[in-house]
């Protein structure tokens, strides 16, 4: 017999959690450990007649053979579940909330970093179509909505959404969930909000505002989440820690609606546990306000978000003092700005001009006069080290809402009001312009840790280290950091240094005694070192001054200029590929998400940095596709109207067709490259390759041929010979259309010599083999042969897809594994011996020689001999 079991004092995650587990393990129990929330107590009053779950005095632990625990991985939580750990059972754990030094220690730990304990145990049930009842699909929706706050936690993971999706799909009834979950405070509980209100002193962290409150109370007050939420509604903050003193307890309850705050590593220094957004633990015998103070130095030291000016902070951008007003326009107009700071000639900040300002000054037809007659002379102006609360009171004050920060007297950058909305309220306010702000929100390193081999991590370590020394910033950014965050196997580590990368790269090529190859005008170098225990394989890294992009034209390639580490990601393709992690030895691991890429992984979206990144390069509009499908993503609306205006504007005719080749290929080389054909199909892209390519169910039908006959290729016993399966996919692509057409786009796209004749050999013969093969008369072995030794694998594959018959299929097989793996004995020296002269004559005899072989009319070398001598007779 098994058993189930949560942990005490239940909420509806951990009641629904005991619901699906008993979904996949039917022959259970179910224990409810000490006594549940009220409000899942009320509910299990109702339906107690249809979820059969026991107390700890009801249930009798004889015979638990199995213990599934849910919701929890501590033993001090299960109540007397806990005796069967004691006596040697090890328990399947099924939690949402981070492993611990204090767990119990499982045969099976199935840890998800989600939002509901419930969404885990549903991805199994799903699986496994398992179907639910509206009762059980109702009380599964309270449990998420319950844990993730109806979706609107940071917590909250596109997995939780899709579950929701799902539970509906079963009848469950959102109704009775408001009913539950929408509930008013109760006069006890208000009563203790006030009292909470009262005792609450806001403090304030490394530009965090912290709430914290240290009450008294008789007795313990029930469902304390929902006072502690109203509370912080009511204080506007994002954390609260609640030290509630009962008796010689003293429980400390926490909750953090940003991820700079991680609570439930906080809570661990109190005995504690929960997870990133919340938090709880039990200290008995101490002084609340001693804990307090413990509480402030801890947050001191781990909030590690430390906002100052110089972080949020956009480039140095200023106009001189002598500037026109019609050239000032033009300026702000052109780098897309509302304003910028006035210089003197030597270098001094004298003021702040705005396009309000400017348009007046143009509108009483004063374009001629110098900005110094417009500009706002008093402002406010910061150092890079002012704390971002300070920043963001003097914004509010400012007039003119740009701030000027001057370090050592000159002028090191601009804030402005967006970039303090944008870390207030991370995700709502977009500037068009540029997203600027770096607020690092997670580190990364022990992600790297679990996911990169020691080497890599040493390599990565070591240039960091080198960087600082040298006073350089150095980061891994792009598609590297995305695919730590995503859990994807990546070594393909992209480097980018705030100072010379060349400098650098020659000092770091000389340390690991790599050889180097430099790109002068584009401020990047790679380093190719010796790698593997050997020594004789390679390992390469690409190092990159930061840099930005200017497109003189559409379509065109870009002019390179040195630049912050903001502008070097903000010049790339999609927010999940503009974000770096800092490899300083001060910081390793920092998380730099300027735009919001870790968002919209959680949240399975692409979205393109500006509005003019495919006018700019409509190759992206392919890349979009490419991640889209590989991801499992979707393109975001704007993005999607973007590459909708792009494609009218008919951007790909101005773009270099061996960039466009590029990316095709690329695509093909995708796990399943048909779901991108679909989508490039739906966005109209494939005209740009040739209007009469073809996209219906026969051609759908055609790559899933393919990909069988490359998953037979590689799984079969043959000594591979590698096949480029994205010109499989390609060929198959250029099926409808003729050689003419098929060899004008090899050309307008410049496949390479060696592509384009397997491609024209495929549109030459391979209509005509697969009439050969399935024709009616049963064809010698030796004939199969000739038809196919002289195509290379890639057309060989894409026959065996094609063909329709089995006996078609299976002669290719045959010739693949069998027929042209043949080989005679026989020697030209043998030849020779018999008779024979070097030439033509010898040639077709050993050929003849072959062909007996492969039919099976000879078999050794002995009867090779003797079908040589018959035929120079």
């Amino acid at each position: 017999m098994d058993l189930i079991v949560t942990h005490t004092n239940a909420d509806f995650d951990a009641l629904g959690s005991l619901i699906a587990a008993k979904k996949l393990f039917p022959h259970s129990r179910l224990l409810l450990p000490g006594s549940p929330e009220p409000a899942v107590r009320e509910f299990l009053s109702l339906f107690k007649d249809i979820i059969k779950v026991e107390s700890e005095n009801e249930c009798d632990l004889k015979g638990i053979e199995r213990l599934i625990v849910v919701d929890t991985r501590h033993m001090s939580r299960i109540g007397v579940a806990a005796k069967l750990i004691e006596e040697g059972i090890k328990p399947i754990i099924y939690d949402h909330h981070p492993r611990t030094e204090y767990d119990m220690d499982p045969s099976k730990d199935i840890y998800q970093e989600l939002g509901a304990t419930v969404t885990i145990l549903l991805d199994s049930i799903k699986r496994r179509k398992i179907k639910l009842s509206p009762i059980e699909a109702t009380i599964l929706l309270l449990a998420i909505y319950e844990e993730t706050g109806s979706l609107t936690f940071r917590t909250t993971t596109k997995r939780d959404v899709d579950a929701v999706s799902f539970l509906l799909s079963c009848g469950a009834r959102l109704n009775m969930v408001s009913s539950y979950l929408n509930r008013e405070l109760t006069e006890e509980q208000l009563a203790f909000l006030v009292r909470l209100i009262h005792s609450t002193h806001i403090v304030n962290i490394n530009g965090v505002k912290v709430a914290i409150c240290v009450c008294r109370e008789k007795s313990y007050v029930g469902e304390l989440g929902a006072v502690i939420h109203k509370l912080m509604d009511i204080e506007n903050v994002k954390v609260v820690f609640v030290l509630l003193q009962v008796n010689s307890k003293v429980n400390i309850i926490a909750r953090s609606h940003i991820q700079a705050v991680d609570v439930n590593k906080i809570l661990k220094h109190f005995g504690g546990a929960g997870h990133t957004a919340a938090a709880s633990g039990k200290v008995i015998g101490a002084d609340p306000e001693e804990l307090k103070e413990k509480l402030v130095k801890l947050l001191k030291r781990n909030v590690k978000i430390r906002l100052s000016a110089k972080d949020i902070m956009s480039g140095p951008f200023a106009i001189d003092v002598d500037t026109k007003i019609r050239d000032a326009k033009k300026l702000l107009s052109k780098n897309r700005l509302k304003g910028a700071p006035v210089l003197s000639k030597d270098g001094a900040v004298l003021g702040v001009i705005n396009t309000r300002n400017i348009n007046k000054a143009i509108r009483k037809k004063f374009g001629h006069a110098r900005v110094k007659g417009y500009m706002f002379t008093k402002i406010e102006i910061v150092k890079p080290k002012t704390p971002f609360y300070a920043v963001q009171e003097l914004i509010s004050s400012s007039g003119t809402g740009i701030l000027p920060v001057i370090a050592r007297g000159r002028l090191s950058g601009v804030i402005t009001r967006s970039d303090v909305l944008k870390v207030l309220h991370q995700g709502l306010i977009v500037d068009k312009r540029i997203k600027k702000g770096r607020h690092p929100i997670l580190n990364l390193a022990k992600k790297m840790n679990n996911s990169l081999p020691k080497k890599i991590m040493d390599l990565l370590r070591l240039i960091g280290d080198m960087a600082q020394e040298k006073h350089y910033a150095a980061f891994v950014a792009g598609g590297f950091v995305r695919d730590i965050i995503m859990g994807v196997k990546n070594y393909d580590a992209d480097v980018v240094v705030e100072g010379n990368a060349i400098e650098f790269s020659r000092e770091f090529a000389a340390k690991v005694r790599g050889s180097l190859v430099i790109h002068k005008k584009f401020g990047t170098a790679t380093v190719v070192m010796p790698w593997g225990l050997t020594g004789k394989d390679r390992f390469k890294v690409d190092m990159a001054t930061a840099r930005r992009e200017k497109y003189e034209r559409p379509a065109a390639l870009p002019d390179v200029e040195f630049s912050s580490l903001r502008d070097d990601l903000y010049r790339r393709d999609f927010t999940i590929n503009a974000m770096a992690v800092s490899i300083n030895r001060k910081n390793f691991g920092q998380l730099i998400d300027f735009f919001e890429g870790q968002r919209h992984i959680e949240s399975g979206v692409i979205s393109v940095l500006h509005e003019g990144s495919f006018i700019d390069d409509p190759t992206r509009i392919f890349r979009a596709v490419r991640f889209e499908q590989r991801y499992g993503f979707r393109i975001d609306s704007p993005t999607e109207e973007l590459i909708k205006t792009a494609i009218k504007k008919d951007m790909f005719g101005m773009t270099e067709k061996q960039r466009i080749r590029e990316e095709l290929i690329l695509m093909l080389k995708e796990e399943d490259p048909m779901r991108a054909i679909t989508r490039m199909h739906e966005l109209d892209e494939l005209r740009f390759i040739h209007p009469k390519i073809r996209h219906d169910k026969r051609s759908k039908e055609l790559f899933k041929s393919i990909s069988d006959a490359c998953h037979w290729y590689k799984g079969s016993f043959l000594k591979k010979r590698a096949i480029d399966t994205w010109l499989i996919y390609l060929m198959a692509l250029f099926e409808d259309l003729d050689t003419r057409s098929t060899r004008s786009i090899c050309e307008r796209f410049v496949f390479r010599r060696f592509d384009k004749i397997r491609i024209l050999s495929y549109k030459g013969e391979g209509d005509k083999i697969l009439r050969f093969l399935s024709g009616s008369l049963a064809l010698p072995a030796s004939k199969v042969y000739k038809k196919l030794r002289g195509l290379s694998y890639e057309v060989i594959l894409l026959l065996m897809a094609k063909a329709k018959s089995d006996r078609s299929r299976k002669a290719i097989r045959d010739f693949l594994i069998k027929y042209n793996r043949t080989k005679i004995s026989i020697t030209g020296n043998d030849m020779k011996e018999i008779g024979y002269s070097p030439g033509p004559s010898m040639g077709r005899a050993l050929e003849k020689i072959l062909f007996a072989k492969i039919d099976g009319k000879i078999e050794n070398k002995t009867e090779e001999r003797k079908l040589a001598k018959s035929l120079i007779r």
